[in-house]
């Protein structure tokens, strides 16, 4: 999710989001996303989703920059657990 926007020339807005599931990549209806922003995202992803110590750098500050830095654009990487997800459905 987009934490912080300063200066984005690509569009993106803060609560601009993508979600990953599997190998399934699912954008909200009629939202674009930032190429170069997912590019930057996707390296981090395994890590994300898998369980990691507390104490582990991604836990503590999960956050990953947009390689453009006249953007100024922050993305938060939230992990959203299937039990939660099953529990929202309707």
């Amino acid at each position: 999710m987009v934490e912080r926007a300063d200066s984005p020339r690509c569009g993106l807005a803060v609560g601009d989001h993508f979600e990953v599931e599997g190998t399934a990549l699912t954008l909200p209806q009629g939202r674009p996303f930032c190429l170069q922003a997912m590019a930057a995202v996707f390296p981090i992803l395994e890590s994300r989703l898998s369980d990691l110590p507390a104490d582990h750098w991604l836990e503590r500050k999960p956050f990953i920059c947009c390689p453009d830095p006249a953007d100024a654009v922050i993305m938060r990487l939230d992990r959203v657990d299937r039990v939660d997800r099953l529990e929202e459905a309707p």
